[in-house]
């Protein structure tokens, strides 16, 4: 066994090798280079490497003819990959450079882990209170159930401000921060909404209103908590007689982490509009 990889015969004929093949070079780039491809040796080889090891690293390496010919026409030596050659790097640089590369790495796949987590976390959903926000409308709300369907209608107040609230569960470990209506967003009347996040736990139920909770754009959803959810608009859809349109999901932008991404929430009820009675409609004639 050779105390070093360098001291094996195969190593002391390749070198001797190459400084045939440097001979052509001036002094100085022959020098540098075979100082490189020695301190690359010495650090692909490790002690007592047998025949077939050190002919693997040699043959990756390339003939020193060959690197002869690209340090002649002006190319850093470089080695295959299969079955050839294969790059190395300047000793003076190796170590820091590698040292460097692992970190670099590293950082890329905690970066690319956290994203990944983020992304996937379980997006919010609804929890079981809900109620219509005015009390004018709530007190007004017919719930029906159909085919395991729910549903709550309440007349069109046109030109008049509705809307409804519900409670959102963050389901997951990560704080999920509501920033406003998603692509798509829609509201029993139309596409047009305004969203906020109640600020606290304390969510009471009282005609018809979730009280006394201060609401805010963007909210804020903790780990494994719930918040309380308003959504408002101005009714100015032109609705039939005994016509109706609704929601059943929400679509908003929720920031997780770093990701921001939309999130669909299911609701537990359809929540819909009904068309003023008698014929009247888009608010023309006695109110509703």
């Amino acid at each position: 066994m050779t105390s070093t990889g360098l001291d094996h015969p195969l190593v002391r004929d390749y070198l001797r090798e190459l400084d045939d093949a440097f001979a052509a070079l001036p002094a100085g780039q022959a020098s540098e280079l075979r100082e490189q491809i020695v301190a690359h040796l010495d650090d692909a080889l490790r002690p007592g490497a047998d025949d077939e090891e050190v002919a693997g690293v040699l043959r990756r390496l390339g003939p020193p003819g060959d690197l002869a010919a690209e340090a002649a026409a002006g190319a850093a030596p470089r080695g295959r990959t299969t079955g050839g050659r294969r790059r190395f790097r300047p000793h003076r640089l190796g170590r820091r450079a590698g040292a460097l590369t692992i970190a670099a790495v590293a950082v890329a796949g905690l970066l690319a882990g956290y994203v990944v987590a983020a992304g996937t976390a379980a997006p919010l959903q609804a929890a079981p209170s809900a109620s219509w926000w005015y009390a004018r409308d709530w007190t007004r709300a017919v719930e029906t159930s159909a085919d395991g369907h729910d549903q709550t209608t309440v007349p069109i107040r046109f030109g008049q401000r509705q809307g409804f609230v519900i409670t959102v569960y963050n389901p997951s470990r990560w704080t999920q921060t509501i920033l406003g209506p998603g692509a798509d967003f829609a509201t029993p009347d139309g596409p047009y909404a305004q969203l906020s996040v109640g600020d606290s736990l304390n969510i009471r139920r009282g005609g018809g209103v979730f009280r006394p909770v201060s609401y805010v754009l963007p909210g804020t959803i903790p780990p494994h908590q719930i918040r309380a959810l308003r959504v408002m608009w101005t009714s100015t859809a032109c609705l039939e007689r005994g016509s109706s349109q609704g929601i059943d999901e929400l679509r908003v932008r929720v920031r997780v982490g770093w990701v921001t991404r939309t999130e669909v929430i299911r609701l537990n009820q359809a929540w819909y509009l009904l068309g003023l009675s008698q014929g009247r409609r888009c608010g023309f004639g006695p109110g509703a």
